[in-house]
């Protein structure tokens, strides 16, 4: 008998309070969407903004990254064949190559899909 009335009281708080709230989030999703129309083409500017800038610093990533790492192969390779500035103007052009290559895989969209190469 006590747990029936524990549990009916369970089920009333339930019905009662959290019913109310999925119905309160619908209602806020409605407005937010109604906002957004309203507001219009703002969002999809600041939006693409974004992404330009996305691009950018990628962009700008890959191409160092290409360098960094081709400098450093070099490099060592120079120490440890007593090279000096061999294997490093070498290694650091293949960098640069192939960041270059990685930047017009970026803009172009090609990436790394499949029957790129």
């Amino acid at each position: 008998m006590l747990g029936q009335n524990i549990l009916s009281t369970l089920i009333d708080y339930v019905r009662k309070y959290v019913m109310s709230s999925y119905k309160k989030d619908e209602n806020l999703d409605s407005r937010i969407n109604n906002a957004l129309a309203k507001k219009g083409n703002k969002y999809e500017i600041s939006n693409n903004k974004q992404t330009l800038v996305n691009t950018f610093s990628r962009v700008a990533t890959e191409l160092l990254a290409g360098l960094f790492v081709g400098a450093g192969i070099g490099w060592t390779l120079d120490n440890w064949l007593n090279t000096n500035p061999l294997f490093l103007i070498l290694f650091f052009l293949l960098g640069g190559a192939a960041g270059i290559l990685n930047l017009w895989r970026v803009v172009t969209g090609k990436g790394l899909k499949i029957g790129y190469f």
